[in-house]
């Protein structure tokens, strides 16, 4: 090489080595920048991220796959599989999701006892001392999210190692899902039933946490079967029925967490349920939120925006923190905090472009992080619907829960 062009590669070796430094100063830069309206960096959010869901699946998740749910005696339920699957593929974790993945398909799929491709709800150790399914029955949120988690993956382009592909596996769920789980009130307007068990003619029991218009989008997507398009089109005047009245109940914007659909639509409280916006209906938001982020949709600001969100400003603008559960009428019904209640109305707010108070409650559900002994947790290490939640809510606010 002549001296000439030593020197010009020196030159450009120098320059590169000094837009290098540049750039990395200037991602540097952008990562630690505060989130959405001044909250916390979005480098600080991932970092939690990371660190949680490293923690909680070596905490919760067998080597074989089988989540243990604490309160479920060493047992596991279909909910907690699959949100361990949305976590993995939102964490990047191909290796834990096909692990989680081919557990559930082979100790819960309910293909070989009944030939569908649905979950039971519940799994653990029998009174003989054996362990195996507990109850065949089935909750449609698991089998939602469960589709939803093997959706994305596929589109992420993993694959199983053996068995169905993700998208083959995905669209037999799908397909049992709309066979079993969802029925037609006589107008014809389709309905999201909790599970297979669901009555045999209206009134039908509801849980409103369970309606998903961004994964039935996807769904439809993924399939091509027009049902999913109508369950997604009844999805907001559902809810918004929902959040205004319950039988004789004045609504003040909330959710239930179970109600009851008539044959003419009319919603009432369902007997021997609880009718409070709670651990149940505070998962609604997030799933709105993911319609927003993922098609653009308007509805979830329409409706968030209504009556949910303006009361809940209310709330935290007088008294700076949140009781976790509220009546349907609006009274705080227990007086400690907790961050799923903090990471619904994060996703909440995000629906509905309120970056301030997303800030404000992003914040706020941070402050339940601990890293102690060894772990990463929110709230409680062995809180096993706080460290799904947190992580779910958190997770939304820094752009992770992508649809790829």
């Amino acid at each position: 090489m002549n001296r000439l062009a030593f020197s010009a590669l020196a030159r450009n070796t120098r320059w590169a080595r000094l837009a290098g430094r540049l750039l990395a100063g200037l991602l540097g830069f952008l990562l630690n920048l505060p989130g959405c309206g001044g909250g916390p960096p979005v480098r600080e959010v991932e970092r939690v991220l990371a660190t949680a869901w490293e923690s909680y699946a070596r905490r919760a998740i067998r080597p074989e796959g089988r989540v243990v749910v604490p309160d479920r005696q060493g047992g596991t339920i279909s909910e907690a599989q699959a949100y361990a699957l949305l976590m993995a593929v939102w964490a990047g974790d191909e290796t834990r999701f096909a692990r989680v993945a081919h557990w559930t398909r082979e100790h819960l799929s309910r293909q070989a006892r009944f030939g569908d491709h649905l979950l039971a709800w519940q799994w653990g150790r029998r009174e003989d001392g054996t362990w195996g399914v507990l109850d065949w029955n089935t909750a449609s949120d698991a089998n939602l999210d469960y589709a939803l988690a093997l959706l994305l993956a596929h589109r992420r382009g993993w694959r199983p190692e053996t068995g169905p592909d993700y998208l083959a596996q995905a669209r037999g769920v799908a397909a049992d899902i709309l066979a079993l789980e969802v029925v037609r009130l006589p107008g014809g307007e389709p309905v999201l039933t909790p599970g297979n068990w669901h009555e045999a003619s209206p009134p039908y029991l509801i849980n409103p946490s369970y309606i998903s218009p961004a994964a039935y989008r996807l769904l439809f997507e993924a399939t091509g079967d027009g049902r999913w398009q109508e369950l997604a089109a009844a999805a907001y005047p559902l809810a918004g029925r929902l959040s205004q009245r319950l039988g004789e109940l004045p609504g003040v914007g909330l959710f239930p967490d179970w109600a009851q659909v008539c044959g003419d639509g009319s919603i009432g409280p369902a007997p021997h349920r609880d009718s409070q916006f709670g651990w149940e209906a505070v998962r609604l938001p997030w799933r709105l939120a993911l319609d927003h982020l993922w098609f653009h949709r308007k509805e979830p600001a329409v409706l968030l925006n209504a009556g949910f969100l303006p009361f809940f400003r209310r709330q935290w603008q007088s008294a700076g923190r949140l009781p976790a559960v509220w009546s349907y009428e609006g009274r705080p019904l227990v007086a400690y905090e907790s961050p799923v209640l903090y990471a619904g109305l994060l996703a909440g707010a995000l629906a509905a472009g309120d970056r301030d108070f997303a800030a404000q409650l992003a914040g706020k559900l941070l402050s339940f992080y601990r890293q102690e002994g060894g772990q990463a947790y929110f709230e409680a290490p062995d809180n096993y619907y706080a460290n799904n939640w947190a992580w779910l809510g958190l997770a939304l606010y820094a752009g992770r829960t992508g649809k790829f």
